[in-house]
């Protein structure tokens, strides 16, 4: 890898090398993530109960998969450190699993909640007003991207913390999931919903179950809620991911479509 010359980080060209994976991330795997999520929105919503169930189990399975990619991205840029190949976005990106030790959804939520915009900026490998100046860029720019930032964090902060309201019941609920498919539609508490367990222990000296478990409210409103709130999720990656190309690989970005209309759609 190659040394920071300016505000401009390293870029050899390799499929492998930090810029290589923001471009992906920005022009294909944030646009596949929402692509899926919208496939779920643009089904017949005038269905029975049973095709209901299968719905809101889906969209749950899109707000967990696009809010985990949040999260780890949060911690991978966190760790960045351009040029050093030990703290590259590929090896960082295998390396960090959200949920484990430091990189816990709670620990999110605290460290986007302790920092302002200029942490923000810092957190994100945004440079500062005077070097986006001096690289180029107008001060109308700069004040426009000013006023972003703060969008971007409450954007961040939200999703964190919806994601980290449940603790880890959440997770544990799409682990049992996506590996056994441990859901049963039920009405136990007088209404459509779908039970998960997040924890199943047995107790041995008493001869029963321990459950923990956790609920989906099988309903149009529901679906629609997981599904934006995944959608809004990559948006929000897509956007800050695309704003370091912009600034630290100077290259030309123009807004996708899912993206504005996410943005129209849902902030």
């Amino acid at each position: 890898m190659s040394e920071i010359n300016g505000i401009l980080y390293p870029d050899s060209g390799e499929p492998l090398e930090d810029a290589s994976i923001i471009r992906n991330a920005v022009y294909f795997s944030t646009a596949e993530r929402a692509y899926s999520a919208e496939l779920l929105l643009k089904e017949p919503m005038n269905v029975n109960q049973r095709r209901m169930d299968f719905m809101v189990i889906r969209a749950f399975e899109e707000f967990m998969t696009s809010t985990e990619d949040l999260i780890g991205w949060l911690f991978v840029l966190q760790e960045w450190k351009p040029g050093k190949a030990e703290n590259s976005l590929f090896i960082l990106l295998d390396r960090i699993h959200v949920g484990r030790g430091i990189y816990r959804e709670d620990n999110a939520v605290n460290l986007l909640t302790k920092i302002d915009v200029e942490g923000f900026r810092k957190l994100f490998h945004i440079p500062k007003d005077e070097e986006l100046i001096s690289s180029g860029m107008s001060e109308e720019l700069v004040d426009t991207v000013n006023r972003s930032l703060t969008f971007k964090l409450d954007g961040w902060l939200k999703i964190a913390k919806r994601r980290a309201e449940q603790g880890r019941g959440e997770v544990g609920m799409f682990n049992k999931l996506k590996h056994h498919m441990l859901a049963l539609p039920t009405k136990a508490r007088g209404r459509n919903e779908v039970w998960m367990p997040y924890s199943v222990k047995f107790d041995i000296e008493k001869n029963k179950i321990k459950l923990g478990g956790g609920w989906l409210g099988a309903n149009l409103n529901n679906i629609r809620r997981l599904t934006s709130d995944a959608i809004v999720a990559q948006a929000l990656l897509h956007d800050t991911l695309a704003f370091i190309l912009m600034t630290r690989y100077r290259e030309k970005y123009y807004a996708p479509d899912w993206v504005v209309r996410a943005y129209k759609t849902y902030f």
